[in-house]
């Protein structure tokens, strides 16, 4: 098994783990049937982190694709960002239902602080040591143009873990579906 192999299967055991834990969480609220009380923004999240789960997997597979070597030191920093989506993904559903029943908003006002704390936590690692790692020959308006989304995206995950307005919070939710799916959207890369 070559360098490569070897990181590709445990960034698929990780981000397993990530999709694994939000199927399951899923399965549980639907199986709760009237039990749950439903809000959008729980599950806003959790179709987010299924697209970043995805989109970070896919990115993985250009990360590695042509490397030979690979210290440590290198690999860690994404290490952390697999670990960083993998709480996320755990934060945005509830792990257990309650006999007596669960409400969504209430659960997301709970654990949202924890949720956006790991948001800041996961955009400046990318933002310190992946896009510079990846920034090419245009280093500075490759960065400039790259960071914008991240920047945004930080000043809206700050704001949502220090403002417990509902409005800035489904706000925050809102814009983290949105630049995600966009991703998406803007994305050209395919891989052979």
């Amino acid at each position: 098994m070559n360098l490569v192999e070897r990181v590709d299967v445990l960034v698929a055991i990780i981000l397993g783990l990530a999709m694994a834990e939000l199927g399951t969480s899923f399965h549980r609220l639907i199986r709760a049937g009237k039990r749950v009380r439903w809000d959008w923004m729980s599950l806003a999240l959790a179709y987010a982190m299924l697209l970043e789960i995805v989109q970070f997997w896919w990115l993985s597979q250009a990360w590695y694709a042509n490397a030979t070597e690979l210290r440590l030191i290198e690999f860690l920093p994404r290490f952390l960002i697999f670990l960083l989506i993998y709480l996320m993904a755990a934060a945005v559903l509830p792990d257990k239902i309650p006999e007596n029943g669960i409400d969504l908003r209430a659960f997301y006002i709970e654990s949202s602080r924890y949720f956006w704390a790991l948001v800041v936590l996961l955009t400046l690692t990318i933002m310190i040591f992946l896009i510079p790692a990846t920034a090419q020959f245009d280093y500075l308006g490759g960065l400039a143009r790259r960071e914008l989304l991240d920047a945004i995206l930080l000043v809206v995950a700050i704001s949502a873990l220090s403002i417990r307005n509902i409005r800035v919070q489904q706000g925050a939710v809102l814009f983290l579906v949105l630049a995600t799916s966009w991703v998406y959207v803007a994305s050209a890369r395919a891989f052979h």
